[in-house]
């Protein structure tokens, strides 16, 4: 784990000088009960979700950067731009990039290993007209209908 110290300088009334250290750690990437926070994450999306805790879920998926560019519908050039300089995202690509975190820790729990949930991500599925549900999920409206069958293969539902 890296971390920046950061020297803080307090000036005193009476002229003393006082030194803090401070370490900033680097952010952790969220966790699934982190991102079924609804509030906690609504906020977090609200103030920019930083790009590089969406470049961690990637490699921890398995996704390439122009894979999840093309996911949360942003340009490979602008995403690639965001990244170097590790800024923010704006508030409609930060939910499409929780919206795609939250389906797939939803499905690894189900799945067991990122290796299985990225081949069922990629499998096409009869319960969705024969799309992936990578495809299916790029609204909202397909992304809770990802959940349900996800929810019912948990429960051991044929889908």
């Amino acid at each position: 784990m890296s971390y920046a110290i950061w020297q803080i300088v307090l000036a005193g009334a009476n002229g003393s000088v006082t030194v803090a250290a401070m370490k900033a750690r680097k952010p952790k990437i969220a966790t699934y009960d982190q991102i079924q926070d609804n509030h906690a994450t609504a906020q977090r999306v609200e103030e920019g979700l930083p790009v590089m805790e969406v470049v961690q879920f990637a490699k921890e998926a398995g996704f390439t950067n122009e894979e999840l560019a093309r996911l949360i519908h942003i340009p490979s050039r602008t995403y690639a731009r965001r990244i170097a300089g590790k800024s923010r995202l704006k508030v409609a690509e930060g939910e499409r990039a929780t919206r795609l975190m939250r389906l797939f820790d939803r499905a690894k729990e189900v799945f067991g290993s990122d290796e299985n949930t990225r081949g069922w991500f990629n499998a096409k599925i009869l319960a969705l007209g024969w799309k992936t549900p990578l495809e299916y999920a790029q609204t909202e409206p397909g992304a809770r209908e990802v959940e349900n069958i996800i929810g019912r293969i948990e429960h051991g539902v044929v889908s």
